[in-house]
């Protein structure tokens, strides 16, 4: 064995060429499987955690008509009594925040926009989900008054709020729109807070500006003092800007005159305040997004609630916002918790984060099927290169194998060195792939790609819950796996050409040129 390793490094030594070509393909293959790997384990960790830390904490509890109609948010199917089920998870070690879900349409000063209302309990919303302390400007929502919050893109397709990026005709337009409501100092304080945009070079996702003729494109200074931006906030509230009406029908279930349910519905206006922006790092937060106190809307003057939600959020208290949802938060555990603490009627139910994430789960796993079959088409060709590769090596030293045939070498020593000359060859591109794969992987994991003018083309939503930066993750069992089944298979792809070149009679072997 000792002597068929050696002819093995010495074959590796007589050929450098061939040998250099392959250990750069198999190099090439390895580094990019762990860059794509540790790039869509990144995107999925940070996305999963949103989700748990921004849209629905680790559970619900909701009533089991509402989850097999949740996608129409049914407010009719709404329960009553919620205050009774929270303190049960308080005393078992859980927080929970109560909400009201429903739909309607937003008018601000300058247009409309279709909006999904989260009606919430601000204290225990906050304690909960996480991004309220992300707020672009303004201020988060209080209890006792008709106050909400946008995401960002909704207060830019509404033009309410803090314009973030305006042209420069839109900043006249709006400061006409203001017209007497300020003073010339109000007008250069405003103007002051914008410059140009700087141009940047045409990148792989920069979109596209259309401006009009003489117009530029003017951004936020940055670093502008919280103390000018509040009092930007408030000449654009003094001045009506931040006034809107929201539209609604509610939804009530009734006994109809044959004894059958049926549902009434009643049109609503509300009108409210927006005293908040957010931008959180969970895209779905910053879409058509409007967060408002649970209290105001409980008679006539709101949706006629009444005590009821459509909803209730868990998390475990104190839970760290890096992990995932552990056993103790499991559908499983939180319902025996409760159980054992008060009754749960048999139409209310609890349900896992997981089952709210379908769509971001059907997106991850198209992704990660379509880059695992990238990945294998070009490992088939670099392991096909490294077949191709042994075929002519062995090809060439045909008169060589006949000669090693006659001095008593078995077809199986022989096939035996050309699968350890191939696995060293796979070896040392595993090993130069994994070193430039993590390479790679550094700034990935430190930095990231900021895809954020790619999500605000599409709405700012790509499947993903990731608002600007994706970045890599770490996957040892990956990597080493990767760097083992490169080399096992380099290994393997030697046998065929061996096989076929070994059933040449010797005697031909020895008179091959």
């Amino acid at each position: 064995m000792k002597q068929i390793i050696l002819i093995a490094f010495r074959n590796l030594a007589r050929h450098k060429v061939k040998t250099a070509i392959t250990v750069i393909a198999v190099t090439v293959s390895v580094a990019l499987y762990i860059f794509m790997d540790g790039w869509l384990v990144g995107m999925n960790l940070e996305s999963q955690r949103n989700i748990v830390n921004y849209e629905t904490g680790a559970a619900k509890l909701q009533g089991r008509l509402y989850f097999e109609k949740k996608d129409e948010l049914p407010m009719y199917e709404s329960f009553a009594e919620w205050q009774s089920y929270a303190a049960a998870l308080d005393k078992a070690g859980y927080d929970s925040a109560p909400r009201f879900v429903f739909t309607g349409t937003l008018y601000g000063k300058t247009g409309s926009a279709p909006m999904e209302f989260i009606a919430c309990d601000p204290a225990a919303e906050s304690k909960l989900l996480r991004y309220s302390p992300y707020m672009e400007s303004g201020r988060y929502i209080q209890p006792g008054a008709f106050e909400l919050v946008l995401g960002t893109m909704a207060a830019e397709k509404l033009k309410t709020g803090i314009p973030q990026r305006p042209t420069s005709g839109e900043l006249e337009e709006l400061l006409a729109e203001l017209g007497d409501a300020i003073d010339n100092a109000d007008r250069e304080f405003i103007t002051g807070l914008y410059e140009p945009v700087q141009p940047k070079k045409p990148g792989l996702y920069e979109t596209k500006d259309e401006l009009a003729e003489g117009e530029t494109r003017l951004v936020l200074k940055n670093s502008i003092p919280a103390a000018d931006i509040d009092r930007y906030w408030n000449i654009l509230a003094d001045a009506g800007r931040m006034h809107v009406r929201i539209s609604t029908v509610i939804d009530i279930k009734e006994n109809g005159t044959n004894g059958n349910e049926v549902i009434r519905h009643v049109n609503q206006l509300i009108d409210a305040v927006v005293v908040g922006v957010v931008n959180s790092p969970d895209p779905r937060t910053n879409t058509n997004v409007a967060y408002l106190p649970l209290d105001v809307l409980q008679d006539e003057a709101g949706l006629m609630l009444d005590g009821h939600v459509t909803e209730l959020l868990i998390r475990e208290k104190n839970p760290r916002d890096a992990a995932l949802p552990g056993k103790h938060e499991s559908v499983n555990s939180i319902t025996a918790a409760v159980s054992g603490i008060t009754t749960l009627p048999p139409d209310l139910t609890v349900y896992s984060w997981i089952d709210y994430a379908g769509d971001y789960f059907a997106v991850s796993n198209a992704d990660n099927v379509s880059s695992r079959i990238i990945i294998l088409l070009l490992f088939i060709l670099s392991f096909l290169g490294i077949a191709n590769t042994m075929l002519m090596a062995i090809l060439e030293r045909t008169k060589e194998i006949g000669m090693m045939r006659a001095m008593g070498m078995t077809d199986a020593q022989l096939t035996g060195t050309y699968m350890i000359e191939a696995g060293l060859v796979g070896a040392l591109g595993s090993l130069f792939g994994i070193i430039a794969g993590c390479l790679i992987n550094i700034p990935m994991v430190e930095y990231g790609v900021d895809f954020s003018a790619l999500a605000q083309s599409v709405g700012g939503d790509i499947g993903y819950r990731v608002a600007s930066n994706f970045r890599s993750a770490w996957n040892p069992p990956v990597i080493i796996g990767a760097g083992i089944a490169a080399t096992l298979l380099a290994s393997l792809m030697a046998f065929l050409p061996c096989r076929r070149a070994l059933k040449m009679p010797v005697t031909e072997s020895l008179r091959f040129e």
